[in-house]
C-alpha cells in the first residue's frame, strides 16, 4: 500500500492559490483550471484513494446537474403538450443517469482498509445529502404530476395510455418515464452492490445508514404506478 501523507484537520486546509489565467481558449469556456482545482491537493490527502472518490463523486454531480435540468425542460414540454419533444428530452436524462453507473464499479478497487482511511474526510457527510439527487427526487413528482394532468386532459386511463399504438404520444412519454425510473434503479443496485463489497451485508454506512435500508431502496420507484398499469397489460393479455 502507498505510504498515507499525516491527517490533516479538513476545517484547516491552506487556502488555495490564486487561479492562473487560462492556458487556452478551451481551458476558459470550459473553466477547467477551476474545475480540476476542486479536488483536494496532494498534500491535504488522507489517504490516495480520496482523489478517486472526489473525482466520482463530483462526476456524478455534474451529470445529476444535466439530468434535473432535462427533468426539468421536459416536464414544460408537457405542460405545453410537446409529448414527443418530452421523450426525447427525457431519453437524454437516462443517458445522464446511465454514465454516472459505471463509474461506481471504479470505486470497488478501493479495499476496505483504504476506505476505512479516507472516511474521516468527509466528516458527517453521507451521500442522501447530494443535492443532485435531493434534486432529481424533487423534479420526479413534478414530472409525474404533469403526465399525469396531460393524460387526464385527454381523457385517457393509464390502462387505455398502454393499450394505445406505440407510437403514440403519450405512451411514448410514459415509456420514457419508465426509462428513466429504470436507470435510477440500476444505479441503486450498482450503488449497494459497492458497498455490500466494501462494508458488508450487515455493514454500517456513513450517518449510520445500516446497508440494509440500502438495501430497502431497492423497492422505491419514481413512478409506481406507470410500472403496475403496464405489468396489468401482460396480464389482461
Amino acid at each position: 500500500m502507498d505510504p498515507m501523507p499525516e491527517p490533516r484537520c479538513p476545517d484547516h486546509e491552506p487556502a488555495a492559490a490564486p487561479a492562473a489565467a487560462p492556458s487556452s481558449e478551451y481551458a476558459s469556456y470550459m473553466r477547467t483550471d477551476e474545475l480540476l482545482a476542486l479536488q483536494r491537493s496532494d498534500t491535504q490527502l488522507l489517504h490516495r484513494d480520496e482523489r478517486l472518490f472526489q473525482c466520482v463523486h463530483q462526476a456524478t454531480e455534474l451529470w445529476l446537474k444535466q439530468a434535473n435540468f432535462e427533468i426539468e425542460h421536459a416536464t414544460s414540454l408537457i405542460e405545453a403538450c410537446q409529448l414527443v419533444g418530452a421523450a426525447r428530452i427525457l431519453a437524454r436524462a437516462s443517458d445522464c443517469i446511465d454514465f454516472i453507473t459505471r463509474p461506481i464499479d471504479i470505486l470497488t478497487r478501493m479495499n476496505p482498509t483504504d476506505y476505512r482511511a479516507l472516511r474521516p474526510a468527509l466528516g458527517q457527510g453521507s451521500g442522501v445529502q447530494s443535492p443532485g439527487w435531493q434534486g432529481l427526487r424533487a423534479a420526479a413528482p413534478r414530472l409525474h404530476a404533469a403526465f399525469t394532468a396531460r393524460r387526464r386532459a385527454e381523457r385517457m386511463s393509464l390502462a387505455e395510455v398502454f393499450r394505445c399504438a406505440g407510437d403514440a404520444p403519450l405512451q411514448l412519454l410514459a415509456e420514457a418515464l419508465l426509462d428513466l425510473d429504470a436507470k435510477v434503479s440500476l444505479w441503486r443496485l450498482r450503488h449497494l452492490q459497492v458497498v455490500v463489497r466494501t462494508l458488508g451485508g450487515q455493514g454500517v454506512g456513513t450517518r449510520g445508514m445500516p446497508v440494509q435500508t440500502l438495501a430497502r431502496l431497492l423497492e422505491q420507484r419514481l413512478f409506481g404506478e406507470l410500472w403496475e398499469a403496464r405489468a396489468a397489460q401482460a396480464d389482461s393479455a
